[in-house]
C-alpha cells in the first residue's frame, strides 16, 4: 500500500468540479454581508448637557422625570468646575448591539478671560450607571452605580477663525482632536447614564479654555449584522467539523502515524472549529464582560497557526532530510511568528485587562501607555516582516527545487517520477490557493475603503452592496473555505499496488525508500536542504 492523499487521485474534471463549488460558496459568502446584512458598525453622535450639580440628587439625569437643570458656563460669580454636571444620556439599545466604542470631542468657546494651554492636561470624574427596563418605568426608582474612575486626557485644540474681517488674532473658536472615552464589551443594560464633573482641585485641569460641552460618538454593531454572524457562523461551523472528523477518520483508517505537517493541520481544522463555534448565542442570555478578549484570543490564536501551516508546508520542500525534521527544526522561523502573535497578546490583555474593572481605562491615555503599545506594535510589525521575508525565501527555494527537478524526470522510474509529480502539483495548488486568498483580501478591502467613504460619495444615498460587511463574511468565507479544502484534499487515502519491487525506490545518495513504510513518500523524495 502506498498512503497518498485526496489531491493526488482527483482527476482534473473531479478537482475542477470542486474547486467550482467552492468558488459558488466563495460567491455567496460575499453576496451575504454585501446585500442581506447592513454594515457591521454604526456611530452616534450625542451631546453632553452642562447641568447644575445638586448635592442633594446623587444622579443629575434627563428621563424620565429629569432633573437637569441646564446652566451656561459663566465663571467670575463665585462658580467653579464642581458646581457643573456634564450630563448624557444613551437612547435605549440592546443585546444585539453587542459591545459599544466611544470617543469624546471637547468643544471650547473662546473666551479672553480664560486661558487655553497647548498641553493642557484635563482631569475628570466620571460615573457610568444604568436601569433595566423595570426600572425605567418606575419613576421611584433610581440609577445603578455600574463603575465610577477619575480619568486624565490631553487637550489637542487649534485656532479656527470663521471671519474674513477684523482681528485675525482672535479666533471664533477651537477645533479639538477626540480622545478614548468608554468601552463596554458587553452591554448588559438598555439605558446608560454618564455624569462627568470636572476635577480642579491641587493644580489640576489648569489652562483648559472655556469648555462649553463635549461631544460623545458611540460606535455600535448594527443589530441586523449581528444576527446575520450568528446565523452564518452557525452554518459554517458543523461543515469545518465534519472536514476536521473526515481527516481524522482517514488517518485513522490508514493507520498513518501523523507526521508533523498532519499534526499542524489537524491544529489548523481544530483552531477553525474553536474559530466557528457559535458561543456568541449565549452572550444574549448572559452576558460575559471578558467574552471580547475571548474573541481576540481565538482570532490570535487561528490566524497564528494557518501562518506556522504555511511557513512549515513550505519549509517542508526544502528540509534536509538527512536531519531531523522535527518541529524545531523551523525554531528560527516559527519562533519569529509566534513571538509576534505573543506580543499582541500581551498587547491586547493590556488594554481589553483593564477594561474589565474600568471600561473608561484606555492605555492610550498616558506617555508609558502610549510607549508601551508603540513598542508592542513595533515589535510585532519588525517580527510580522521577518516571517514574510523568510516565507518568501522559502517558497523561492521551493520553485527553485521543482525547477532544477522537471528536467530530470524523464528519466526517473514511473513510481519516482509520480512521487515527484504529486509533490509538485500538491505545493503548487496550495501556493495558487494562498495568493488567490492574499489577493481578494486585498482587493475587498481597497473596494471597502473606496465605496464607503463620505467623501467620494453622497452620504445621503445607500450603497446597493455594503462593501465592509462584504468584506468582513467574504474573507470568513474564504478562509474557511480554505482550511475545509485544505483537510479534505490532504486527508490520506490507501493505494494498492501489486508490484511491490517497484515500490522500493533508492534517493540521490543510494539510500533505499519503501513507500510502503507508513510515510507520506512525497514528502521524503524532495531535494537537498536550501537552509541550514
Amino acid at each position: 500500500m502506498v498512503y497518498l492523499v485526496l489531491l493526488e487521485q482527483l482527476t482534473r474534471r473531479k478537482l475542477l468540479s470542486f474547486l467550482i463549488c467552492l468558488i459558488f460558496f466563495q460567491i455567496i459568502y460575499f453576496l451575504v454581508g454585501g446585500l442581506i446584512a447592513t454594515k457591521p458598525t454604526y456611530a452616534t453622535n450625542h451631546e453632553f448637557s452642562l447641568c447644575q450639580a445638586r448635592l442633594n440628587r446623587p444622579w443629575i439625569y434627563h428621563q424620565p422625570e429629569g432633573n437637569c437643570i441646564q446652566d451656561h458656563l459663566e465663571f467670575g460669580t463665585g462658580k467653579s468646575w464642581k458646581d457643573f454636571v456634564y450630563v448624557m444620556q444613551l437612547p435605549r439599545i440592546t443585546r444585539w448591539f453587542q459591545t459599544l466604542t466611544s470617543i469624546v470631542i471637547p468643544k471650547v468657546d473662546y473666551d479672553s478671560r480664560i486661558n487655553l494651554s497647548s498641553n493642557a492636561i484635563l482631569t475628570y470624574h466620571v460615573r457610568l450607571a444604568y436601569k433595566t427596563d423595570e426600572m425605567y418605568d418606575d419613576p421611584n426608582s433610581e440609577w445603578q452605580l455600574l463603575v465610577e474612575s477619575r480619568e486624565s486626557r490631553r487637550i489637542q485644540c487649534e485656532p479656527v477663525y470663521y471671519h474674513k474681517i477684523g482681528n485675525k488674532n482672535v479666533p471664533d473658536a477651537y477645533s479639538c482632536e477626540s480622545f478614548a472615552f468608554l468601552e463596554l464589551s458587553t452591554l448588559k443594560y438598555p439605558y446608560y447614564l454618564i455624569n462627568l464633573q470636572i476635577v480642579d482641585k491641587n493644580g489640576l485641569s489648569q489652562n483648559i479654555g472655556k469648555l462649553k460641552t463635549f461631544e460623545f460618538v458611540g460606535i455600535y454593531q448594527t443589530e441586523t449584522f449581528t444576527k446575520m454572524w450568528y446565523i452564518l457562523k452557525s452554518i459554517t461551523f458543523p461543515i469545518v467539523l465534519v472536514a476536521l472528523l473526515w481527516f481524522y477518520r482517514q488517518m485513522k483508517r490508514a493507520e498513518k502515524p501523523y507526521s508533523n505537517l498532519d499534526k499542524l493541520l489537524f491544529l489548523l481544522g481544530l483552531a477553525t472549529c474553536i474559530l466557528n463555534a457559535p458561543v456568541e448565542w449565549f452572550t444574549l442570555i448572559v452576558p460575559f464582560d471578558g467574552f471580547q478578549i475571548y474573541s481576540e484570543i481565538r482570532q490570535g490564536f487561528f490566524l497564528t497557526v494557518l501562518l506556522t501551516f504555511w511557513l512549515f508546508f513550505a519549509a517542508e520542500h526544502v528540509v534536509d532530510k538527512s536531519k531531523d525534521g522535527t518541529f524545531w527544526s523551523y525554531g528560527k522561523y516559527i519562533g519569529l511568528l509566534w513571538f509576534a502573535s505573543s506580543v499582541l497578546l500581551i498587547f491586547a490583555l493590556c488594554q481589553r485587562g483593564f477594561q474589565l474593572w474600568n471600561p473608561f481605562h484606555s492605555i492610550w491615555s498616558t506617555s508609558a501607555g502610549r510607549n508601551a503599545s508603540f513598542t508592542f506594535l513595533i515589535l510585532a510589525g519588525l517580527s510580522g516582516f521577518i516571517y514574510m521575508i523568510c516565507l518568501i525565501v522559502l517558497v523561492a527555494h521551493v520553485f527553485w527545487n521543482i525547477r532544477s527537478k522537471q528536467g530530470e524526470l524523464a528519466a526517473m522510474r514511473r513510481i519516482r517520477r509520480l512521487m515527484y509529480q504529486g509533490a509538485f502539483y500538491r505545493f503548487q495548488f496550495l501556493l495558487l490557493s494562498t495568493i488567490l486568498c492574499a489577493v481578494l483580501t486585498i482587493v475587498w478591502y481597497c473596494l471597502s475603503q473606496i465605496y464607503e467613504t463620505e467623501w467620494v460619495w453622497d452620504a445621503d444615498q445607500r450603497p446597493k452592496i455594503h462593501y465592509t460587511g462584504a468584506f468582513i463574511t467574504g474573507i470568513y468565507g474564504m478562509l474557511n473555505l480554505y482550511v475545509f479544502a485544505v483537510l479534505i484534499l490532504f486527508s490520506p487515502v490507501i493505494t494498492n499496488v501489486d508490484d511491490m519491487d517497484e515500490l522500493t525506490l533508492t534517493d540521490d545518495d543510494g539510500n533505499t525508500i519503501h513507500l510502503t513504510n507508513n510515510q507520506t513518500s512525497a514528502y521524503q523524495m524532495i531535494t537537498k536542504a536550501a537552509i541550514s
